[in-house]
């Protein structure tokens, strides 16, 4: 039987919460202070891939080297395989729309989701290899 301490587990619990902040507000991993891209909405098409090289608070480089981020097309795979599946499920049981319905609302949404899920998957790329140091997250200019 699987048995963890009430210790571990706050201690996932706290690391999932930071890294959930770091990817959903756009925060470095490392100090939660600075944010990594360099516009906040998404939806700015001209500059929403821009980032920063490296965090303005705590100095982490963001592209640890030339090719770093085409890992984050892995997770942008497997997040959109994820709303397919889920979207299937819930037309599967709910909806029921036709076979062409439903490829033009997948095609849509992924269309949509498409500059949210770059950087999404980015930020969840960053968390694998970069955590949170409450040290460094105190900004020192």
């Amino acid at each position: 039987m699987l048995q963890i301490s009430w210790n571990r587990l706050l201690k996932i619990i706290s690391m999932l919460k930071n890294i959930l902040y770091s990817i959903f507000w756009n925060k470095c991993p490392k100090c939660h202070q600075s944010n990594v891209f360099k516009i906040s909405n998404a939806y700015n098409l001209k500059d929403f891939d821009k980032m920063h090289v490296s965090c303005n608070c705590c100095g982490e480089v963001f592209e640890k080297e030339p090719g770093f981020f085409y890992g984050a097309m892995y997770v942008s795979y497997a997040l959109m395989v994820g709303w397919f599946l889920i979207s299937w499920a819930l037309d599967y049981l709910f909806f029921k729309l036709e076979t062409w319905q439903f490829l033009i609302f997948i095609s849509a949404t992924i269309l949509v989701f498409a500059p949210l899920t770059f950087r999404i998957s980015r930020l969840i790329w960053l968390n694998f290899f970069i955590k949170y140091d409450r040290e460094k997250a105190v900004c020192h200019h």
